[in-house]
Formats: C-alpha cells, sequence, structure tokens
C-alpha cells in the first residue's frame, strides 16, 4: 500500500525528470512540488485535527476540544451512558475530567488513518485528587494508567463522531474498587 513517503519521493523524482526534459524554472517546480504535496496530505487524510484534539486535551483547554467537534457530533464512551452529543456536553465532559484529575495526561501510542475515519490508541494517567460526588472515599488520591482506543469519524475537518473503549475493570483494580473496605 502506497503511503505519504512512497507518493512524496515518487513526485519529486517525477519532477525532476520533468524540469531537466523541459527546463522548467526552479521557482516553478518548487511551488508545483509544494500544491502536489499539500494536495496529498488531504488525500492520505492527515488533517492535523486529531494532533490538536489531543494537544488540547494535554493542556487542558476545554473550549478547543470542544471546537474539535462537530455542532451535532456524537460520542460513546464507558465512562457514561448513552452518547453525549454536541460540543456543549463534550465541554462539560472534558471539565469533569480535569476537576477529578487534574493531573490527567494523554500519550498517543499510534494512529491509523483511513477515509474518513482515524483510530488512536493512547495512555491516560492521573491521580484521581477530586472524586466526583458518590465516589467512594477509598478511590481518593489513587493513581491510574489506561490504554485507550478511539475510534473519530471526520467530515469537514471536524470531529462528528467518536468511540472510546478501555479495560474498565483495569482502572477499578487501580482505584482499589476490589480490595476489602
Amino acid at each position: 500500500m502506497l503511503n505519504f513517503n512512497t507518493v512524496y519521493f515518487f513526485a519529486l523524482n517525477f519532477f525532476n525528470f520533468i524540469v531537466k526534459q523541459f527546463i522548467i524554472p526552479k521557482i516553478i517546480l518548487n511551488y508545483l512540488l509544494l500544491l502536489f504535496i499539500l494536495s496529498c496530505k488531504n488525500a492520505f487524510g492527515q488533517s492535523t485535527l486529531i494532533d490538536d484534539h489531543f494537544k488540547a486535551m494535554t493542556q487542558h483547554d476545554v473550549k478547543v476540544i470542544a471546537q474539535t467537534y462537530a455542532d451535532d457530533a456524537i460520542c460513546y464512551s464507558p465512562n457514561w451512558e448513552g452518547a453525549k452529543k454536541g460540543r456543549a456536553e463534550m465541554e462539560t465532559v472534558y471539565k469533569r475530567y480535569f476537576s477529578s484529575t487534574p493531573d490527567i495526561t494523554y500519550s498517543i501510542i499510534s494512529t491509523i488513518y483511513a477515509g474518513d475515519n482515524i483510530i488512536v490508541e493512547y495512555t491516560v494517567n492521573g491521580i484521581l485528587s477530586n472524586p466526583e460526588a458518590g465516589t467512594p472515599d477509598y478511590m481518593k488520591g489513587k493513581k491510574y494508567t489506561l490504554n485507550y482506543c478511539a475510534i473519530f469519524t471526520v467530515k469537514a475537518d471536524k470531529i462528528v463522531k467518536e468511540t472510546n473503549y478501555f479495560d474498565q475493570v483495569a482502572f477499578l483494580k487501580q482505584v482499589g474498587f476490589f480490595e476489602p473496605h
């Protein structure tokens, strides 16, 4: 399967051949190559949206996070019942995360682009410092590390659907749920 680097290498060699054959000034070649690179990045689906989304998550910037979603985005996670819909609900979700775990961090492990779908494997780390109301006291102060997988569907450079997966049992073990109380 072709990837961006293979296509770029082919294009560079092709454009160099054209310059030698037709004596095209290098400034025009550079302009054509730049246009080609920009169109290939788009064709390979590698926009910066997901990078921007995770950067905002790392910076705990809920306003920027919310802006990465379409107005009518739908998001699913084992963290809540049913779907969250729209920017406002996602902003609320991330405010809760950053409040309960102020030191929460996100680290991308891998990203796969597949048309309008982007799959991201990532790790979440933090200490449950300010548990929400109704959370058992023994969970407070517990450190956790979770491996996540998120599937994003992107249209018009906005997230229209997000589905998250993680091991809930691993989380519960790390916060002491299975220990005698």
